[in-house]
């Protein structure tokens, strides 16, 4: 089981830095080496953070997006261009799941029916395979790019 898993992590960095580097680093955001993009605004003092995470348990095999703004300040000793999607502030901070539109809008917004059709925590599948892989991690991106980027700038300082 841990090798699988290691070699499904090895697809998905393989498939970060082919699919994600160049996707993003199009939109000025930085690689760091660990899964986590940031782009530093221009008062140096805040940063947008896109983070790929990889499920655990019973979401092995998965990865999600997390997306965050950190301000100078957010947590002591961390800087900007240093930061992780979870030292930003709670409400600077969100999956990209709860980006995307439903698939059903009107049945979402009906009482107890909504739960089931309401925002999905959004997972992709990873492989040993790099192609499906990569195939996952472009749909992400996509989904960064359409509805991720958006939400970034709209909660900046």
């Amino acid at each position: 089981m841990a090798h699988t898993m290691s070699s499904r992590a090895s697809a998905f960095d393989t498939a970060l830095r082919d699919v994600a580097i160049p996707a993003l680093a199009a939109h000025g955001f930085r690689f760091d080496g660990s899964r986590t993009f940031r782009r530093l605004l221009s008062d140096g003092r805040s940063s947008q953070i896109v983070s790929f995470q990889l499920g655990r348990r019973s979401l092995e095999g998965t990865f999600t997006v997390n997306l965050g703004i950190f301000t100078e300040g957010d947590r002591l000793g961390v800087r900007p261009d240093h930061a992780k999607e979870y030292d930003c502030q709670f409400e600077r901070r969100t999956r990209i799941g709860a980006l995307i539109p439903p698939r059903f809008p009107r049945l979402a917004s009906l009482p107890f029916v909504g739960m089931l059709f309401g925002i999905p925590d959004k997972w992709w599948p990873i492989s040993d395979d790099l192609s499906r892989t990569s195939a996952s991690v472009s749909t992400a991106v996509d989904m960064i790019t359409g509805h991720g980027l958006g939400w970034l700038s709209a909660r900046g300082p």
